[in-house]
């Protein structure tokens, strides 16, 4: 098999954040796995700027690390909005239906 190329690499991993997103946001839609989200965003380590300096040129190590927090950060958050997106356009659903005026048909009638 020869090897992978760098487009296929990307186009790999993009299908794994995007799926690690859908799979975070499920869990997120249930109250004990948002707050787990929740806390992960608060608790989670991450060297910022002021806590520590890597040097006038921060080694690879360091730069990976920093890449890895940043991107999981990034999954949880946005997993987290598209969770807050889904539950706001309900609400605006069901605030739309109930201002219409219009009942929905009885099952009688």
């Amino acid at each position: 098999m020869p090897d992978p190329s760098p487009q296929q690499f990307e186009g790999r991993l993009n299908a794994h954040r995007k799926l690690l997103v859908a799979l975070t946001a499920f869990i997120a839609g249930g109250d004990e796995g948002r707050a787990f989200l929740e806390r992960t965003l608060r608790d989670y380590e991450t060297v910022a700027d002021h806590q520590e300096d890597p040097g006038m040129e921060p080694d690879g190590s360091f730069a990976i690390q920093q890449i890895a927090d940043d991107e999981m950060l990034s999954i949880v958050s946005a997993s987290l909005s598209r969770v807050q997106a889904a539950e706001s356009a309900q609400v605006a659903r069901n605030e739309e239906y109930r201002g219409s005026g219009v009942r929905p048909e009885s099952e009688d009638q």
